[in-house]
């Protein structure tokens, strides 16, 4: 076979561009080297759906955050993946900067900014200090799971006729006649267009495919995960003035309603995520000049994400040494919130039409016994005792939950794929307690040894071997 496209590499980037060639019919491969989609990035980050009042008018940035803020609701209900539109404020003492950057979000087309007084901040978020004096309330604002819509992006196009292949290290890429092929070592994967859309990758691959390779600059963001609901910001995502490198240290709910604190914005030499001493420490610095209720003792989790810059701007064109290549770089914030607009932008630079087929089949999210009732929960039962037997105690998942996770379009066999999916393993314990027990229904619905079964990727086995 000889796709239409092949597009390198699954963050919610790859997937929307691979949703969105789904959807208007083209036969398309999604290449991947890692063992599942959103196991880089698309995983560690803040999960905001900016409104669009911070990027520069004029600049891919605030064209593509406003036009795919515009298009999330729309794509999340289609996908069954929660965005809640919780709003936000940016905090500080600077009314001058507010106001540049409400007239910047106006001039960007963002609708629903306000500036606030200090009286009326108060009482929007009493916990805030003494040094703080006004915001900028951004009413359309909203939190979505990250790894959540980059998985169903991914699924709903596997429903629709798209591949996906996992664990594929490409080594080289030759034409054949009018179209490429891309060779691991062991399969070949032939395409007429590729996307290259590899994050702090892209060099790598643009190297081995003979495309621009750019100036690609790189900073961690770490992170505090609290506890649910451990502090009250009424709802909202909390950010400070933005720096010219970030948006900085915020403070925000995510859609499962864990307290999500930072990130650091720390230029580094390598997409590698790490978490440091210094870091975290100046992020409680940081959040207590905001807030006096955020207790990071709360914490049940730290981790951090790398994000890529090249410039001031996204890089979205076509390759200078090939026109049958689209290059997808420098996508830091706000990404997320564009996605579904980048991938509007490759599919019109690949040529084709963005009208999409009428008869897509939608995905079909596994109840989650956690948000039902007891009533709901007993007619599940009826019909299947799985939906009865808790294996993640702290998230109430259960064994129907993981067994659907691990049949569903991916496929996943990693401890973290299963996590992404169905949340067990997130919770206080963070794993403790259920892990075996989700790697057993792996090993049991998938056919294979129990020591396949590995935490994340292909390197991360879990158990090794036997002591007896």
């Amino acid at each position: 076979m000889i796709y239409d496209v092949a597009v390198l590499g699954g963050g919610v980037v790859g997937c929307a561009i691979l949703n969105k060639l789904t959807r208007i019919g083209k036969k398309a491969v999604l290449i991947e080297k890692n063992s599942d989609v959103a196991t880089e990035t698309s995983k560690a980050n803040s999960g905001i759906v900016h409104a669009g009042f911070d990027a520069m008018p004029g600049t891919l940035k605030a064209k593509l955050n406003v036009r795919g803020a515009e298009l999330m609701p729309k794509l999340c209900r289609e996908l069954g993946v929660k965005l809640v539109n919780n709003g936000a404020v940016v905090i500080g003492n600077d009314q001058k900067t507010l106001e540049d950057l409400l007239a910047r979000g106006i001039q960007n087309g963002v609708t629903g900014l306000e500036i606030l007084d200090r009286e009326k901040l108060s009482k929007l978020l009493p916990a805030i200090t003494d040094e703080i004096t006004c915001g900028l309330l951004a009413k359309t604002s909203c939190i979505v799971s990250p790894y959540k819509l980059t998985i169903a992006l991914a699924e709903e196009a596997v429903l629709n006729g798209a591949d996906v292949v996992f664990n594929y290290d490409t080594k080289a890429c030759n034409k054949v006649d009018n179209y490429y092929v891309l060779d691991d070592g062991k399969t070949k994967i032939s395409a007429y267009k590729i996307v290259i859309a590899c994050g702090g990758e892209h060099n790598q691959i643009a190297n081995i495919l003979g495309a621009k390779q750019y100036d690609i600059k790189y900073r961690r963001g770490e992170y505090f995960l609290l506890e649910k609901n451990s502090c009250d910001i009424n709802g909202l995502t909390v950010f400070p003035m933005p720096s010219k490198d970030s948006k900085g240290v915020l403070v925000s709910y995510t859609v499962s309603n864990n307290i999500i604190v930072g990130p650091t914005s720390i230029l580094c030499d390598n997409n590698l995520t790490v978490t440091t001493n210094e870091g975290l420490d100046d992020i409680a610095s940081k959040v207590g000049h905001m807030l006096s209720n955020v207790n990071l003792k709360k914490n049940i989790r730290i981790f951090s994400g790398v994000r890529t810059l090249v410039g001031h701007d996204f890089v979205i064109e076509k390759d200078e040494n090939n026109s049958d290549f689209v290059d997808v770089t420098g996508i830091c914030s706000p990404g997320l919130s564009a996605s579904p607009a980048i991938a509007e932008e490759v599919v019109k630079l690949l040529g084709f039409d963005l009208t999409e087929k009428t008869n897509l089949v939608r995905r079909k999210e596994c109840p989650k016994i956690a948000e039902l009732s007891s009533d709901e929960l007993s007619k599940l039962i009826k019909k299947d005792p799985n939906f009865g037997k808790i294996v993640c105690r702290c998230e109430m998942v259960s064994v129907a939950e993981i067994i659907d996770a691990v049949n569903s379009p991916l496929k996943p066999i990693s401890l973290d794929g299963i996590k992404r999916r169905t949340r067990a393993g997130m919770g206080r314990c963070q794993g403790g307690f259920c892990f075996m027990k989700v790697m057993e229904i792996i090993s049991k619905v998938r056919g294979i040894s129990i020591d396949e079964v590995t935490k994340e990727n292909m390197n991360s086995r879990i158990i090794v071997g036997n002591i007896k």
